[in-house]
C-alpha cells in the first residue's frame, strides 16, 4: 500500500513539475512576442519606410501603372497640380507620329550634351525636341530597349530641398532598371538638367513618342533607346563608358 502511495506522489509531482515548465514557456513566448511587436511597431514609427520613386538612391520604384487624380503633387519644396487622366478618353484621332513615313526599324537617341531627343524611323527623323536629363542623378549612358509601357505611376525620392513626390506622372517608358523617358508637368526648364536621372519631356511629346514606340511583344524587345554624351545625325552616337 504505501508502494502505490508512494508512486501516485511521484505522479503528482511529475505532473506539477510538467505544468510548471508549460507555463514558463508560455510566458517567455508572450513576452517574446510583445517585445517583437514592440520592436516592430517602434521601428516604423521612428523610421518609416521610403515611399515607391524612380531611380533615386533613397528609396525604390515599385514600377506599377497608377493613376491618383486629385492628389497634390510636391517638388523642390513646391506644391504641384497634377494632370487629371482618364483611360476612358478616346485619343484613337489624334495624330501618330510616323504614320505617313515608311515602315521602318523605331529608334530613339538622346543627346546629352544638348539636351535633345530625337526619334527616327529607319532614316528619316519624326521627331525631334528639348528635354530634361538627370541633375541630381546621373542619367545612364548606353543602349537600351523600352521594357515597360505605363500610362502613369506615382514618383517620389530624395530628402531636404531634393525631394519629390509627384503623382500621375504621364506617359512613362522604362528602359534601363526605374530609369524612363516620361512627361514632366512640374518644370518647363526643357533644354536643362532637371531630372534625378529619367528624361523629362514636356507632356505633349512623351504623349506622342508614347504613342508611337513599341514595348516588349511576343518575344521582342521594345523600341531602342541608345542614351548618348553626343549625337551627331542621323545615327552616330557617342558613348564614354557605357553600361553594358
Amino acid at each position: 500500500m504505501s508502494r502505490k502511495v508512494h508512486v501516485i506522489k511521484r505522479k503528482k509531482i511529475y505532473v506539477k513539475s510538467g505544468s510548471k515548465k508549460t507555463w514558463y514557456y508560455f510566458r517567455i513566448s508572450l513576452i517574446s512576442l510583445f517585445m517583437g511587436f514592440a520592436v516592430y511597431t517602434g521601428g516604423r514609427y521612428f523610421f518609416p519606410p521610403s515611399a515607391p520613386c524612380a531611380n533615386s538612391l533613397t528609396c525604390q520604384s515599385d514600377l506599377m501603372e497608377k493613376i491618383e487624380n486629385g492628389a497634390m503633387g510636391m517638388f523642390q519644396g513646391q506644391k504641384v497640380i497634377p494632370p487629371i487622366i482618364s483611360l476612358a478618353i478616346d485619343e484613337s484621332g489624334q495624330k501618330v507620329l510616323g504614320q505617313n513615313v515608311p515602315i521602318g526599324e523605331k529608334h530613339i537617341y538622346v543627346d546629352l550634351a544638348t539636351q535633345t531627343l530625337y526619334a527616327y524611323q529607319d532614316d528619316t527623323k519624326i521627331l525631334q525636341t528639348y528635354i530634361s536629363s538627370g541633375r541630381w542623378g546621373k542619367t545612364p549612358v548606353g543602349n537600351f530597349h523600352i521594357w515597360s509601357k505605363l500610362r502613369a505611376t506615382r514618383m517620389s525620392g530624395g530628402s531636404g530641398n531634393d525631394a519629390y513626390n509627384l503623382p500621375n506622372v504621364p506617359y512613362v517608358m522604362f528602359f534601363y532598371r526605374d530609369y524612363g523617358l516620361h512627361g514632366a508637368y512640374w518644370h518647363n526648364n526643357f533644354g536643362h538638367t532637371m531630372s534625378h536621372g529619367c528624361i523629362n519631356l514636356r507632356q505633349v511629346d512623351a504623349r506622342d513618342l508614347f504613342k508611337w514606340a513599341d514595348g516588349p511583344s511576343s518575344g521582342q524587345k521594345g523600341t531602342p533607346v541608345s542614351i548618348c554624351n553626343n549625337f551627331e545625325e542621323p545615327n552616330i552616337c557617342i558613348q564614354v563608358q557605357p553600361i553594358n
